[in-house]
């Protein structure tokens, strides 16, 4: 730990509370290494899809997308009106 990030530190706190400050980051960063890991090796497991989707099937997923995205622009056109 750098005289930085001490200095850093109100005056009120102690050293030793910035140091375990500090540390609790560190731990932090770690464990957010491991979590991209794991996320890499998830998204690399499933990236490709492991069912056959009949036609019909595609096209009603299609559809409901097509659904979605409408509800989301009248929404946003409401809440676009609403405030005007």
């Amino acid at each position: 730990m750098n005289a930085n990030k001490i200095d850093d530190c109100q005056v009120t706190t102690s050293i030793k509370d910035c140091i375990d400050d500090a540390s609790e980051r560190g731990r932090f960063s770690y464990e957010a290494r491991g979590w991209k890991g794991k996320i890499k090796e998830f998204n690399r497991k499933y990236s490709k899809p492991r069912l056959k989707m009949t036609p019909l099937v595609r096209a009603a997923l299609l559809a409901l997308r097509l659904y979605l995205i409408m509800l989301v622009i009248i929404l946003i056109y409401k809440f676009y009106t609403l405030i005007k």
